[in-house]
């Protein structure tokens, strides 16, 4: 059995299981372990097709400027090269309760240059949670999701 890795391929020391008549060797975290070539060559088609099937492009500049604490000035896009619509949430805290604001449906290519939040921060500079949510067609089901940091300040 070949166990293949960034760095190269050698033998699996690893236990092996039978799946549908492949053993699979289960070793450490970002290795793929494949009975021969041919399966070894599966496994990287299956990793392409799952690449080529969309990752989040992320579009934003990393800060916000309000005067009043509820109406701010931004930059955040579903960017073009994106294969889904997206739902954008933002949050004050990192425990992701304290929602700011909810995006209705973002399809790519479009952006916000303004948003206004569910309620006011005060003066000064906060570190809000921005969470980028693509979903497939049914608009039910999530694709894939990233949280992000931004800064939102806020002068008096």
């Amino acid at each position: 059995m070949l166990l293949c890795t960034l760095t190269g391929c050698g033998a699996a020391q690893q236990p092996q299981q039978e799946s549908g008549g492949l053993k699979i060797g289960y070793a450490t975290e970002g290795v793929t372990a494949v009975e021969d070539g041919d399966a070894l060559q599966k496994a990287v088609d299956e990793m392409y097709k799952k690449a080529a099937e969309g990752s989040i492009a992320l579009e934003f500049k990393n800060t916000a400027a309000s005067k009043d604490g509820v109406h701010f000035d931004l930059y955040l896009a579903n960017s073009e090269s994106n294969s889904y619509d997206m739902f954008i949430a933002i949050y004050g805290d990192n425990a992701l309760t304290d929602q700011l604001f909810l995006s209705g449906l973002l399809r790519p290519g479009t952006a916000f240059s303004t948003i206004t939040l569910d309620h006011a921060l005060e003066p000064g500079t906060h570190t809000v949670y921005v969470v980028h949510t693509q979903v497939e067609e049914d608009l039910e089901t999530i694709h894939a999701q990233v949280v992000i940091t931004m800064e939102f300040v806020v002068t008096e």
